[in-house]
């Protein structure tokens, strides 16, 4: 049987401070070596993302291609995600590595600006223009960087929903 893995407190710690020095202002459109991050290095530490792709290759013909073209150029990363954890049957698991890994994190950056508790928790820590995410999502726990502009899109989304489903 394969041993399950998660990230040290160390670990952890050292990819938040380098997640929140990120420049998130990279556009899609940009060249490969324009979008990675000194800061940053593409290193497997033990990190095994869902998906990398931003572009699929193929190109529109006829009278949208160049306006397709303008709005990719303009499109923003507005989010990073990273998996801290294997995926667990075990619900206990995860849910302990993101304890762990958030009382580390709050003795790192300080206390979190938003807790949100549930099947899928989250701990926001908010800067000027991104917030960082330790979320867990019942099988695996992730760190994310998102742009706060995103963030707000998101909430305004979900509060939407939670509308919608009070009106049923």
């Amino acid at each position: 049987m394969t041993q399950w893995r998660a990230l040290s407190d160390a670990e952890v710690v050292e990819l938040a401070a380098r997640l929140r020095s990120l420049d998130c202002t990279w556009e899609s459109g940009a060249t490969h070596s324009a979008r990675r991050s000194t800061q940053f290095p593409r290193q497997a530490l033990m990190i095994r993302p869902r998906w990398d792709l931003l572009d699929t290759g193929f190109e529109r013909v006829g009278r949208a291609a160049p306006r397709r073209g303008r709005v990719q150029d303009e499109q923003m990363v507005e989010r990073v995600q990273l998996r801290l954890t294997d995926y667990a049957r075990q619900w206990a698991q995860p849910l302990d590595a993101f304890a762990r890994m958030a009382a580390a994190l709050g003795t790192s950056l300080g206390e979190p600006t938003d807790r949100r508790p549930g099947s899928d928790a989250a701990i926001h820590w908010a800067g000027a223009d991104t917030t960082l995410i330790l979320g867990h999502s019942g099988s695996a726990v992730y760190l994310e960087l998102t742009t706060n502009n995103r963030l707000a899109g998101d909430e305004e989304l979900r509060q939407m929903d939670e509308d919608e489903e009070g009106l049923s």
